[in-house]
């Protein structure tokens, strides 16, 4: 268990082995010989789902959360992809989940109009759910710093999408952010 007043670190919905030893400070032995023992791969480069980094840090001794726009992305995803979700994210993401959802055709307006010759329906699922996380928070969320909203936009399409959609996020969330915010 974690000691009180351990540190707890933010990661990712999508993270290594290698990524997740590095963050918990911890050698990838450690975290590879919980993985091996859940009987899940155990490999450095192996992606883990939020729910085994999570479940293999707490066994370490240690507390790993998963940052609230990965997460809202994730079920924005599966939301739009299969048309309904089982259960809705709690906390700050689902505040942004509902947020997105309950807006998305305002949204989509909005964001259809600064993304030069690109249609949201022609954009990438995940481009365009980042697109929508990113614009909702400069609208609604005005403690969030304009530049920390696009840059974690831009991480998570660098993060989940092609190798171009963190320049795209960034220019049309930085067009946005000029007409939200000015």
């Amino acid at each position: 268990m974690s000691s009180p007043g351990a540190e707890v670190v933010t990661i990712p919905a999508r993270i290594t082995a290698q990524g997740l030893a590095d963050v918990i400070k911890r050698d990838v032995s450690e975290v590879s010989a919980i993985l091996k023992a859940r009987q899940e791969p155990d490999g450095v480069e192996d992606i883990l789902s939020a729910e085994l980094a999570v479940k293999a840090a707490k066994a370490l001794g240690d507390t790993v959360v998963i940052e609230a726009r990965d997460l809202t992305l994730e079920y924005l995803y599966t939301y739009e992809a299969v048309g309904e979700i089982v259960e809705k994210p709690e906390g700050r993401a689902g505040h942004l989940f509902d947020g997105v959802t309950s807006r998305v055709d305002e949204l989509d307006a909005r964001i259809e109009a600064a993304s030069e010759h690109w249609s949201v329906a022609r954009m990438p699922i995940v481009d365009r759910n980042i697109l929508r996380i990113g614009l909702y928070e400069l609208e609604h969320d005005r403690d969030t710093p304009t530049a920390v909203v696009i840059a974690e936009a831009v991480r998570m399409a660098q993060t989940y999408s092609t190798e171009r959609s963190g320049s795209f996020v960034n220019g049309v969330l930085a067009a946005l952010a000029k007409n939200v915010r000015g």
